[in-house]
């Protein structure tokens, strides 16, 4: 690929966070261009509101920051790794939240489910493409073999833990890990058009 006739190099998403790791900014910046949209919207069906998914990214963003110099490309992808932080923050959110506000839960969905999957959004010109990312997210996960889409509804949308499921399913722990993370690395190519992984 060239400009001006200028070779460009285009970063693989591995270089960008183990450049991340070593406190490039400008690397986390771009990774986070690249990612945003996939982690926004699996907050945005994780937690069923837009604003609470706004602050998930931000503070999931700032975990996989913090964390980026403990990524080993040799262990899984950075997309893989960077969803596995960015799950258990939204996760942890989520749990927070129900904590707090028991009592008032129950009407918010109520509220939630008059507005739709997306909730009310802080600004009305942005739920089109709010909306776009979701639907997005969500005909990749439906485009997948059932068993790896069933499980990454159970691990992301309904906050099943991976014992959880292996205990649901009766299958090996092991074999639930593995089959979400090649099921994580699939989506991840449906849901930006590129090749996956290996």
């Amino acid at each position: 690929m060239t400009e001006s006739g200028t070779e460009v190099d285009v970063e693989s998403d591995n270089e960008l966070l183990e450049r991340a790791g070593r406190n490039d900014r400008a690397a986390f910046e771009r990774f986070y261009d690249r990612f945003s949209t996939p982690l926004y919207s699996l907050a945005v069906q994780m937690l069923g509101d837009a604003t609470e998914a706004e602050d998930a990214l931000l503070e999931g963003m700032e975990a996989i920051w913090r964390k980026a110099p403990t990524f080993d490309p040799s262990l899984a992808s950075a997309f893989t790794w960077s969803v596995m932080i960015f799950r258990s923050r939204v996760v942890d959110r989520a749990r927070r939240r129900s904590s707090r506000n028991r009592t008032r839960e129950g009407a918010r969905e109520e509220k939630l489910s008059q507005l739709g999957p997306l909730g009310e959004m802080s600004d009305e010109a942005e739920l089109p493409a709010r909306r776009e990312e979701w639907q997005l997210v969500r005909d990749a996960v439906d485009s997948l073999e059932e068993a790896q889409s069933t499980l990454l509804r159970w691990s992301f949308f309904d906050g099943m833990t991976h014992q959880e499921i292996a205990d649901k399913t009766g299958r090996p722990l092991g074999t639930i890990k593995t089959t979400i993370r090649r099921s994580l690395i699939e989506l991840r190519a449906r849901v930006t058009g590129k090749g996956v992984e290996r």
